[in-house]
């Protein structure tokens, strides 16, 4: 059930829960001191260049931050059910409700697996000021799952920090909130943070079936599902490249893949018109052992989606689902231009800039 809670609100908490708040209350106060402001005239993007100037002025400092603050939330291993899969929630939730700009809501959706897991879905979103009913969704998972090197069999008990996987699109997120949160979005912008993902995509299927069903009179344009975005080498890259990654689409042989191609193509025009350092190669098959899950849960419910994530095909992160998915692995200047080439995908959308 989705649950509405009002910006004001405080959770009843146990005293372990008080004192697990306490940590995270001072680790945001003192994050929060460092968070940059917009003039009024920059609230309102009119053009490209404007665009990029409200992008470029979340500190790299502030989006490395964001990416380091949530993964140590969850260590060692936000696996469900587990210790650190709780602390990170705590986190998620306190960080969404800061985040309480005019038009700006906060709720949660609970929901059991089929095998008997409790999960909660975070959702933030921000109301457009005059075309509300337009919407765009953005999501990814915050729950991990280390999987045994040699047998690539789940392992429920050991280290996972799960930097790349996938705290590297809950912080894309969260720092993509921390913009939008403070502009005066004509249109819809509704962004999810999935639980219980990893377990068969649970938590996205939640989400779209009750979306499906209270949509409304809601136009949504699309969902972008962001996943692994932090990892990009040129030795281990089978192209020997640097900056490419992959977007994947609704293939041919699916109702709808004509709406998922026209969406995805709005997103990588936007995104290389903004940002070109970095490109997404839209995509509709995969070689390996990955399909966007996450994606077929909207496609089944006729909503058109795409997955944007790192070169799979030819250079997968070789600490995927392993015990050394740490930050200091990643490329962060990779991560960084993904993040402007998102977010700028997003705001053209919103405010309806082509060129």
């Amino acid at each position: 059930m989705k649950k509405k809670i009002p910006m004001t609100s405080r959770p009843t908490i146990s005293i372990a829960c008080a004192f697990k708040n306490l940590i995270f209350t001072s680790l945001f106060f003192s994050l929060s001191a460092q968070a940059f402001e917009y003039q009024e005239y920059e609230k309102k993007i009119k053009n490209g260049y404007s665009l990029r100037s409200v992008v470029d002025k979340l500190p790299k400092n502030d989006l490395e931050q964001s990416l380091r603050d949530f993964v140590a939330s969850g260590r060692p291993s936000r696996v469900m059910g587990s210790p650190g899969h709780a602390r990170a929630q705590v986190y998620l939730e306190k960080k969404l409700q800061s985040f309480n700009n005019k038009g700006a809501t906060f709720s949660k959706q609970s929901f059991t697996t089929t095998d008997k897991k409790d999960g909660v879905n975070f959702i933030w979103e921000k109301k457009g000021a005059t075309a509300s009913s337009d919407v765009i969704i953005l999501g990814a998972n915050y729950d991990t799952l280390l999987k045994d090197q040699k047998t690539h069999q789940p392992v429920l008990k050991g280290e996972m920090p799960g930097a790349d996987n996938n705290g590297s699109g809950v912080a894309i997120l969260l720092s993509m909130i921390d913009i939008i949160n403070k502009l005066e979005v004509p249109k819809t912008i509704k962004v999810v943070f999935y639980d219980c993902e990893e377990f068969g995509g649970a938590g996205s299927k939640e989400f779209a079936q009750k979306m499906k069903t209270e949509m409304g009179t809601q136009k949504i344009v699309g969902v972008i599902n962001l996943s692994m975005l932090a990892h990009d080498s040129k030795i281990g890259d089978k192209e020997h490249k640097m900056g490419n990654m992959n977007i994947y689409l609704q293939p041919r042989d699916l109702p709808g893949h004509e709406a998922s191609g026209i969406f995805g193509q709005m997103i990588v025009e936007s995104g290389k018109r903004n940002y070109s350092s970095v490109e997404f190669l839209p995509k509709e098959t995969f070689s390996g052992d990955f399909f966007p899950s996450t994606s077929e849960h909207f496609w089944a419910q006729g909503i058109p989606a795409v997955t944007m994530t790192q070169n799979r095909d030819g250079d997968l992160n070789p600490r995927y689902m392993s015990s050394n998915d740490f930050v200091e692995t990643l490329n962060l200047n990779t991560y960084t231009n993904v993040f402007k080439y998102v977010t700028s995908s997003v705001l053209a959308w919103d405010y309806d800039i082509v060129k």
